[in-house]
């Protein structure tokens, strides 16, 4: 009897140890993962509550991340004086295992002194149990704590299983936290890209403004003559128009701010014709001003893909003011910016910039987006970086390829989203600039 059950015993920890390793494996972050871990070594090894808890640095305590408990047991004081109570290092079972830095095991919480919630243990008939240290090195991150409804004497073999989570939990943790930080560093170069590329066109961006906004005064005399000649209607009609055009202005502001706003990605359905032309709106001045004729055929019925449309705003900047200034040094031969949305293979989008410049030489193309790797004079070399890592990110691709006879062709691909968010207005067809 005692061999069957030490071998059951085993394969309990067997099952609690491989859950833990896939609840990692296949979750974002710790509050995600807190729940269902506590749920399946309590489920696993037969303990009725679980808590899972986390170092705040700041204020030098333990809170509480999640509390999970069978549904059989009512446990509501214990539940509240957890989720909501913190622990000191020293104080309490969470406590004392992040002081020591080592498992502890208590055979009744109810009768231990050193608990502070022993009272409410006692009157929630919870008694056994046990805490190990969420540890990565010699750093305690957090602790968690299992009790039972019923007495059990100290099992080593459980707490060294459980010592091993532990760690595995404080690896997931740093993990996390260096991708996090990889997260925020892109998005900080990201920014400082788009924000240099904005100076770059700050000329076209005050032509664009400039237009709605004499606009806008131009209406407004028009409305006071109007108005001087008493004609109501042609006033109440110069009126409106001059507020359309004030909203125009505005919309073009919003796009600037966003552009040049510092925020997390975010993830959205977004419909990239709208997004295409957005873009040309910020750069139609400079296109006009280096005498480059524009053409775009955008297919229509594109589904929506999922994404951060400011990102993929600074994707559509980058590759079309490159390809403008590609273009501009060139005197004798025409200028042509051809952009194109098609569906692709694998439920993707794909949208391709051609121009008509010098092209892509053979030496370059394979350092094409390598970071720091530039042949404009005053190029910060990081554009092209930037926006394969956001394609990326995106799950995508971007590439380049020779343009015939003359040119080159920037493309890239963005998965569709698998459930669209709204509709989008259908935005297609060719036009010529």
């Amino acid at each position: 009897m005692q061999d069957i059950t030490e071998r059951k015993r085993a394969e309990q920890r067997l099952v609690a140890q491989h859950a833990a390793t896939q609840i990692l494996a296949t979750t974002a972050t710790l509050e995600d993962a807190a729940p269902k871990l506590l749920q399946a070594v309590c489920q696993s090894l037969a303990w009725d509550v679980g808590a899972l808890w986390r170092v705040d640095r700041d204020a030098g305590v333990l809170r509480c991340v999640e509390l999970w408990h069978t549904g059989a047991l009512d446990i509501p004081e214990f539940e509240a004086a957890t989720r909501h109570g913190t622990f000191l290092p020293g104080i309490g079972l969470p406590g004392r295992v992040w002081f020591r830095r080592e498992p502890l095991y208590i055979p009744d919480i109810a009768r231990d002194p050193d608990c502070v919630r022993a009272p409410i243990a006692a009157r929630d008939m919870l008694h056994a149990g046990f805490g190990v240290p969420i540890v990565l090195g010699r750093d305690v991150l957090g602790t968690m704590e299992f009790f039972r409804n019923e007495t059990r004497q100290p099992d080593q073999d459980l707490l060294d299983m459980m010592a091993n989570i532990g760690s595995q939990i404080g690896q997931f943790i740093e993990r996390k936290r260096a991708e996090d930080a990889l997260v925020n560093a892109r998005a900080e170069l990201a920014h400082v890209a788009r924000v240099a590329t904005l100076g770059e066109i700050t000329a076209s961006i005050a032509h664009e403004l400039n237009q709605p906004l004499a606009a806008v005064v131009n209406n407004a005399n028009a409305c006071l003559n109007w108005l001087d000649a008493h004609n109501f209607d042609e006033a109440r009609q110069a009126a409106e128009f001059a507020i359309v055009d004030g909203h125009r202005a505005a919309d073009i502001i919003a796009r600037i701010r966003a552009l040049a706003k510092k925020d997390r990605p975010r993830q959205d359905a977004v419909g990239i014709n709208g997004v295409i032309l957005e873009v040309i709106a910020l750069v139609r001045s400079e296109m006009h001003g280096h005498s480059i004729s524009l053409r775009t055929r955008l297919s229509d019925d594109l589904p929506p893909v999922l994404g951060d449309r400011v990102q993929l705003q600074q994707v559509l900047l980058n590759l079309m003011m490159n390809a403008i200034e590609a273009m501009s040094g060139n005197r004798q031969a025409s200028r042509e910016l051809a952009i194109t949305s098609m569906p692709a293979e694998s439920r993707a989008v794909l949208i391709s910039v051609v121009d008509s410049g010098p092209g892509l030489g053979a030496t370059h193309r394979d350092q094409l987006f390598r970071a720091f790797h530039t042949t404009k004079p005053q190029g910060m070399g990081i554009g092209l970086a930037i926006s394969r890592s956001i394609v990326e990110a995106h799950g995508g691709r971007l590439w380049a390829t020779a343009n015939e006879p003359r040119g080159a062709v920037f493309q890239f691909t963005l998965p569709i989203a698998t459930e669209a968010a709204g509709t989008f207005p259908a935005v297609a067809g060719e036009r010529v600039e």
